[in-house]
């Protein structure tokens, strides 16, 4: 798809009258009428009309969005802003426009398979135990990097598979350990279609892939698919493969504290998954689940999308922080969420409350405890 493909997106952008501007966490955090769901988009119509060039200047404030899909909740035409925006960037990308730190991502990729740059093979081998690494399995965990480098993340998830009696999941640790998610939101769709290539021929002897984060789903379900490029595998978020484990299984404790859940973007917008997680966690907990104002399909952004903490960190970090004071205000003294990436950007929030993922709650609440 190319900027022309968003024209009805685009045309209903530019002509409206900035209806989505306070959902948007960008024009919240950094509250310039430049990085509005309208402005930006406007731009790009002026790019896809051939009425502006799409050089350095105006390529940087297409990096101003999260990804996070907010504006269409509150969107009477549904417009896909994050689409049409990544278009927009790789317009930006033919042009040799893009931001440094956008390049930079990209050499790293190329260079290590993921935007980090570093060695998530070791990484997740000092994670795991060796006999989970199984070449014939036929279901596997695709971790993703976020989880990868998310220290004890993927011990906690193994060890509640093992608490729930799963002993046929292996764990995948291919060459490519990453979606592609990074190249995709940076606007290399050339590099983000070879890489796609690349897994999705990986992933071929698999009939099941269970991922932790919620954008490696959409990516392997969503954009694979949109390139003719799907895993033959069925994809499913770890919440949807615990569901059915957990269904009629009482816990054997209940986890004390007041807890509220943060939804993230890709689990409850793109994916659709908003009682679900709800759903794991009350029988886990001791006292009923918190909600913020901000929750469910209207729930805002943590600030770990779209690149954003690559290209432009202090506007991911004050979208987070402006994020814990959504999350605060609903007097709970822990956050819980079902992504490795919110994890990470509300756990550095200083002064911020702890963040646990659902893995950890529910191995707290199923895990028998002796003496």
């Amino acid at each position: 798809m190319t900027l022309d493909g968003h024209k009805r997106d685009l045309g209903n952008c530019t002509y409206c009258p900035k209806l989505c501007r306070f959902c948007c966490p960008t024009a919240e955090a950094e509250h310039r009428e430049t990085v509005t769901p309208w402005a930006k988009m406007s731009l790009a119509e002026m790019v896809r009309t051939g009425r502006l060039e799409p050089d350095a200047e105006v390529g940087e404030v297409f990096y101003h969005c999260l990804t996070c899909l907010h504006c269409r909740t509150h969107c009477q035409h549904g417009n896909d802003v994050p689409g049409a925006l990544i278009e927009a960037r790789h317009r930006v990308l033919c042009n040799d426009a893009e931001p440094p730190a956008v390049s930079a991502v990209i050499g790293r990729f190329k260079d290590t398979g993921n935007a980090w740059g570093e060695d998530l093979r070791t990484r997740l081998r000092q994670q795991v135990p060796a006999d989970l690494f199984v070449p014939e399995a036929q279901a596997v965990l695709f971790a993703g990097c976020d989880a990868i480098r998310r220290d004890g993340l993927l011990g906690r998830v193994f060890e509640l598979l093992r608490v729930l009696g799963v002993d046929y999941l292996a764990a995948f640790d291919g060459a490519e350990l990453c979606c592609g998610a990074p190249l995709w939101q940076a606007g290399d769709l050339e590099g983000f279609e070879e890489h796609a290539r690349k897994l999705q021929e990986a992933l071929a002897p698999y009939r099941k892939v269970v991922c932790p984060c919620p954008t490696c789903v959409y990516v392997l379900k969503g954009l694979y698919a949109e390139r003719d490029l799907a895993p033959g595998a069925e994809v499913v978020h770890l919440t949807q493969f615990l569901a059915p484990l957990l269904d009629r299984r009482a816990p054997r404790n209940r986890v004390e504290g007041t807890h509220v859940f943060h939804d993230p973007c890709y689990l409850g917008r793109f994916l659709d998954e908003v009682e679900l997680p709800r759903a794991l966690l009350e029988p886990a907990l001791d006292e009923p689940l918190s909600e913020t104002v901000w929750s469910g399909q209207d729930a805002t952004c943590c600030g770990g999308g779209g690149l954003v903490p690559h290209v432009l960190p202090q506007l991911a970090r004050e979208t987070a922080r402006l994020r814990m004071e959504q999350l605060r205000a609903s007097g709970a003294d822990t956050i819980v969420t079902a992504c490795p990436g919110c994890l990470r950007q509300l756990g550095g929030v200083e002064g911020g409350l702890p963040v646990a993922d659902i893995s950890e709650i529910l191995l707290a609440a199923y895990t028998e405890v002796t003496g």
